[in-house]
């Protein structure tokens, strides 16, 4: 299993990478998104989503980013996948506009992390950790 994490504009566009990763049969359960409408749950809501994603490998380094893009207003979109739905998932939500996120690290660097960066570093894919 991996986790694919992309960062919207808005909550609208995280929607429409939802309706496409689901018509492309990518379990709706699998599919979350994060943001800070809610005033009374947005505390909860981060927390929810940290704690989602403590287990994958690589994701501390890239934490600053969503954070930011959180606070900005953006929508956070964390998908689940098998090996064999990890391209596909991770071309439709860099082709709805997943925002490009800075590098931090060199390539080599990402890969002994067991990162993969796929669509032009608009998402990253994350490896569970054993």
């Amino acid at each position: 299993m991996h986790t694919i994490v992309g960062l919207f504009e808005t909550r609208a566009k995280a929607r429409r990478a939802k309706g496409d990763l689901i018509r492309a049969h990518i379990a709706s359960p699998n599919i979350v998104l994060y943001d800070r409408s809610r005033a009374d749950s947005s505390r909860e809501l981060e927390q929810t989503f940290w704690e989602s994603l403590k287990d994958s490998s690589g994701f501390a380094e890239d934490r600053r980013f969503y954070e930011e893009g959180m606070r900005r207003g953006g929508t956070v979109i964390v998908v689940r996948v098998s090996d064999d739905q990890m391209d596909q998932a991770a071309e439709i939500l860099s082709r709805q506009g997943a925002i490009e996120q800075p590098m931090p690290v060199a390539e080599e660097q990402q890969l002994q992390r067991g990162q993969k960066e796929v669509g032009k570093a608009t998402v990253r894919v994350y490896p569970r950790a054993a």
